[in-house]
């Protein structure tokens, strides 16, 4: 019995964390500084890459709500709503930001097939 109830015990405390939709926010100006208005809704933080751009804010669900996301950057201060459901995370549009679900791959990946052989091992 206890191995059946901790068995759902895990089962419904791991959920949750499956329930949201990632981020990706790509500005089109570098960022300075970004915050969420609630932080109890949203954790939203800067992803710094080899180039050092700070272009890039991952955005993170928490619970469902609406909120803000403030984000200054060279361009000036720029406010983003962001609603946050059990599925999906939307983001009110905005003509300096890009936006990526990290949840689900790319729509058009293109795999290249392996390449063959021949007897002798040269490639054809």
């Amino acid at each position: 019995m206890k191995k059946f109830l901790t068995t759902i015990l895990l089962f419904n405390t791991t959920l949750p964390a499956l329930s949201f939709e990632d981020l990706m926010i790509i500005s089109k100006s570098p960022v300075k500084k970004v915050s969420a208005q609630d932080e109890a809704i949203v954790n939203v933080r800067p992803v710094f890459t080899i180039y050092n751009e700070k272009k890039i804010l991952i955005v993170t669900p928490i619970k469902t709500g609406k909120t803000k996301i403030i984000t200054d950057t060279t361009d000036g201060q720029e406010i983003l709503e962001i609603n946050i459901s059990k599925k999906k995370t939307t983001v009110k549009p905005n003509e300096k930001f890009d936006y990526f679900s990290m949840d689900m791959p790319p729509e058009a990946i293109e795999i290249p097939e392996p390449p063959t052989y021949t007897e002798q091992g040269e490639q054809k």
